[in-house]
């Protein structure tokens, strides 16, 4: 899957709203959205059936998504539990003074293949971690070590009653 990337701040510019990141995209687009986000294998021939194009056209079309950083990436979705994985948790951290993302031993724990995600949050704590942990002991292990780095509260993941769901346009929402 590669490296993970830590994206510095650039506080010189502003977040583009909701309304200008889907602005100039029709209702083609917005088809080919929903599908590569649910159908993530799908080839260009099928897309262009489904959205009555020829696949060439598809394609540019997705190539244009791609460079405009509408679409970011493509990926495998895997059952931690068969990769010897049997929890999952969120932990949430809030770093002792003067600790950023950019610390080495911030770096060095976030780099563990056990974390699966890192968000910087706005609240009582900072950061919001994913993990995934063999068992017990492991989890015990790993929250020791993020320990070091400020206070934790962790939250143990039992199921996921609602998967990862296809994300359109904010003008779509009522």
């Amino acid at each position: 899957m590669g490296d993970r990337a830590v994206t510095p701040k650039d506080h010189g510019r502003s977040r583009p709203a909701a309304e200008d990141s889907a602005a100039g995209l029709d209702q083609v687009d917005r088809k080919l959205l929903a599908l590569v986000q649910t159908e993530g294998r799908i080839t260009l021939s099928e897309l262009g059936r489904r959205v009555r194009m020829s696949p060439a056209a598809v394609g540019e079309r997705i190539r244009r998504l791609e460079q405009r950083g509408v679409i970011t990436g493509y990926a495998a979705t895997v059952a931690p539990a068969l990769l010897g994985y049997a929890i999952q948790a969120y932990v949430r951290l809030a770093p002792h003074g003067g600790l950023t993302l950019c610390h080495f031993r911030t770096q060095e724990l976030i780099d563990r293949p056990e974390v699966l995600e890192v968000h910087h949050v706005v609240g009582e704590d900072c950061w919001l971690l994913r993990i995934a942990v063999r068992d017990t002991g492991h989890l015990e292990e790993l929250l020791e070590r993020l320990s070091s780095l400020g206070r934790t509260t962790t939250s143990v993941l039992l199921s996921s009653p609602v998967p990862g769901r296809v994300l359109r346009p904010a003008d779509e929402i009522d």
